[in-house]
């Protein structure tokens, strides 16, 4: 994984749902248990596939939309998915009753199951009806350790599941594309003068094992200013236009057995109506005397006749090895959430407040990176916003907390990890002692 990655996915990202999962295919929210995150998804069928637990315990969970239940009831359901995998001799029924999930009641079956090699088992199935002839069928397969140990949090899960009107779904969906496509046509050097002239320096946290207080992994700087496209490099359009020039300058020390450091110095420019970006990142992993150097090239051109929408080119460099990796083409789809504007999306939404925003942008957690859908949910706090932001289907949640401004206050991830809005004399009286500053 590249460096850079390992720092978006360190700032931005999460593996552990820290509020309700959606899936927008299958229609559905649900509080997944902690420590489980959605490995797989398909939208046809409607599905996800959920990991949990650890070896002898760990447990998995499918959950399926049936589109034409035929008319059946949950139990007929239940009954019908029970029937697939009984064996007479080996299988056995030890709980089949109904059960109420919010205000829905749908119908629960717990058995015992006997798989080769496997040796005894536990096997589940939640049903849930939903509106126009369609069921949520959740089934859950496990060992007898697996359900002892984790049973009552995986009903609590199943028990929080929301169906969702597919119909409300697609229209917040559109709501929130037409509003970023709005937000994104009216961007000027004037739009953009909250994101402009911003300099924070973030704490970052994390919680580990049964530790109380969570421990410092790293810091990072972000400023930024009016700015050319050629501080970072040369392109083929105009080296003279004025833009967003973001900087961000982070170090991390993730792994505190290894005690391996992550330094990323990043460059990130993007004309005033967002039509055109580039930026430039150089990381380097180092312990003592040993490092290897990374370094990533991006560059969306500005639409033309020719080319109304021209693709976004990153190219990938070893610079250790002076190894050149094979670069990645993302496809543009209006609307596009330039890379340079995430980093201050605060300052920038602090004035217009959107409640959903939904819109394309590059998805740095998957590698290679790849187009993904960003939604942003916006909620009015007592001293400003939450902007809750998900990517695609992915169980990762970010929430960040501003004051009324825009400005950062926190971050909260699903992994224990925790940024802090802070100052430079705080950070330097952490990590200057430990020779990392």
């Amino acid at each position: 994984m590249n460096p850079l990655r390992l720092l978006s996915i360190a700032l931005f990202s999460s593996t552990v749902a820290a509020a309700p999962y959606k899936n927008m295919n299958i229609g559905i929210e649900i509080t997944l248990p902690s420590e489980s995150k959605v490995v797989a998804t398909s939208s046809e069928p409607p599905s996800c596939m959920v990991q949990g637990g650890i070896g002898q315990s760990s447990w998995h969970m499918k959950i399926d939309r049936v589109l034409d239940t035929d008319e059946k009831t949950p139990q007929e359901l239940t009954l019908m998915a029970y029937e697939r995998q009984k064996d007479e001799d080996k299988t056995k029924i030890l709980d089949d009753r109904a059960i109420t999930c919010g205000n829905i009641e749908g119908w629960w079956m717990r058995t015992t199951l006997y798989i080769k090699e496997a040796q005894e088992s536990t096997l589940c199935w939640l049903s849930l009806p939903v509106h126009g002839n369609q069921a949520i069928i959740a089934s859950i397969l496990t060992t007898t350790e697996g359900w002892q140990r984790s049973g009552p949090v995986i009903m609590a899960s199943l028990q929080s599941l929301v169906p969702l009107d597919p119909a409300m779904v697609l229209t917040q969906r559109m709501v929130g594309l037409d509003t970023a496509s709005t937000l994104l046509s009216d961007l000027t050097q004037e739009s953009l003068s909250p994101s402009i002239g911003q300099s924070n320096w973030r704490q970052i946290q994390q919680y580990q094992g049964e530790q109380v207080r969570p421990i410092d992994i790293g810091y990072a700087h972000i400023t930024s200013r009016i700015g050319t496209i050629s501080e970072i490099g040369t392109s083929s359009g105009n080296q003279e236009e004025k833009g967003l020039l973001v900087e961000v300058r982070s170090r991390i020390v993730p792994n505190q057995e290894t005690k391996i450091v992550t330094d990323t110095v990043g460059y990130y420019w993007m004309s005033f109506d967002g039509k055109e970006e580039m930026w430039s990142s150089t990381t380097t992993r180092w312990k003592g005397k040993i490092k290897t150097v990374e370094k990533e090239t991006g560059i969306r051109n500005r639409p033309t006749l020719g080319e109304p929408n021209p693709k976004l080119l990153i190219l990938r460099q070893d610079l250790t090895s002076n190894r050149q990796l094979s670069p990645v083409e993302a496809k543009i789809t209006s609307p596009w959430l330039p890379k340079t504007l995430t980093w201050v999306i605060g300052p920038w939404l602090s004035k217009s407040r959107p409640t959903h925003l939904s819109w394309r942008t590059l998805n740095d957690y998957v590698d290679p990176p790849a187009q993904s859908m960003r939604n942003d949910e916006l909620k009015a706090t007592d001293i400003g916003f939450t902007i809750t932001t998900r990517m695609g289907d992915s169980d990762a949640l970010v929430v960040t907390h501003y004051d009324s401004e825009g400005h950062f206050l926190r971050r909260t991830l699903g992994n224990g990890a925790v940024i802090f809005g802070t100052n430079e004399k705080t950070l330097r009286t952490i990590w200057e002692p430990k020779g990392l500053w």
